[in-house]
């Protein structure tokens, strides 16, 4: 078999593929580096006292109404279960940073959503956040406590639903 052969046959498609996993393994590398930046020690901007309130007592209201016990929600936003008890209790602000904001923000959804999909009753979505799920082999309250759970529960619910 002559060089010409051997080279389109078998060199090239090897030369495609090490150039494929090549940008796989490349794309992989800075997600990660990108997703370590995010969790850097920089800390981000302040919420205003206002905004901080405001935001704080919508996040309370929505695990409240998703039905969240305070280690879970402890676990998806960062801070300690008595810091959860401390603002519930003495309104002090729970979301003060951009930071926090963020990881609450598919919480926020996730309760509208919910809402308007099951007839605005908090029992229903308490009921279903503590039910077995099929598409994800778990409970949706497990699920949340994983990095991208809330974001994969929102998009779940969305999915079904048909809504944005």
């Amino acid at each position: 078999m002559s060089f010409e052969f051997w080279f389109a046959a078998v060199i090239l498609p090897l030369i495609v593929c090490c150039l494929g996993w090549g940008a796989v393994l490349l794309n992989e590398w800075h997600c990660r580096r990108r997703d370590a930046c995010g969790r850097s020690a920089t800390p981000l901007p302040s919420l205003g006292t206002e905004d901080a309130n405001l935001v704080s007592q919508a996040a309370l209201r929505a695990a409240a109404h998703l039905g969240l016990p305070d280690p879970v929600l402890a676990q998806i936003l960062g801070p300690s279960v008595a810091e959860i008890e401390q603002a519930r209790e003495n309104q002090v602000p729970l979301i003060q940073d951009r930071l926090t904001l963020v990881r609450m923000a598919p919480l926020l959804r996730l309760s509208r959503v919910l809402d308007h999909g099951l007839g605005g009753k908090p029992e229903s979505a308490a009921s279903w956040m503590t039910s077995h799920n099929t598409a994800f082999g778990a409970r949706p309250l497990d699920v949340l406590q994983a990095p991208d759970g809330p974001q994969r529960v929102l998009d779940h619910v969305q999915a079904l639903l048909g809504s944005s």
